[in-house]
């Protein structure tokens, strides 16, 4: 019985990973909305900083990510009007998001995995 238990959870354990659970999730952060370019600064996959000015939406980034990385997004309207909307994605799923409107607006995304 104790050998049946112990297999189960590896087995539960390795599905779990496989999934994107542990290890391996797929993070997609999103940029759209009305504006039509917008500076972006994120977390990156080596958890550094990363920016880019003046890019066109939409834009996009994805990477690989353990669970318990921090994430990280923002995105400020470089316009005078128009709604930036920001969205990460874990695993295809959608996992948070945000929207802000106006001119220069700011809009922020994070969270721990």
């Amino acid at each position: 019985m104790r050998k049946i238990i112990v297999i189960l959870f590896v087995i539960s354990i390795l599905g779990y990973m496989g999934c994107g659970g542990l290890f391996g999730n797929s993070v997609i952060y999103k940029v759209t909305g009305s504006a039509s370019r917008v500076d972006v600064t994120y977390e990156n996959e080596d958890g550094g900083t990363s920016q880019e000015s003046n890019v066109s939406v939409p834009w996009s980034y994805s990477f690989e990510a353990n669970y318990d990385t921090f994430v990280y997004i923002s995105a400020q309207n470089q316009g005078e009007s128009g709604t930036v909307t920001l969205t990460i994605y874990i695993n295809g799923g959608k996992w948070k998001t945000s929207t802000s409107s106006g001119a220069y607006c700011i809009a922020t995304a994070s969270g721990i995995l």
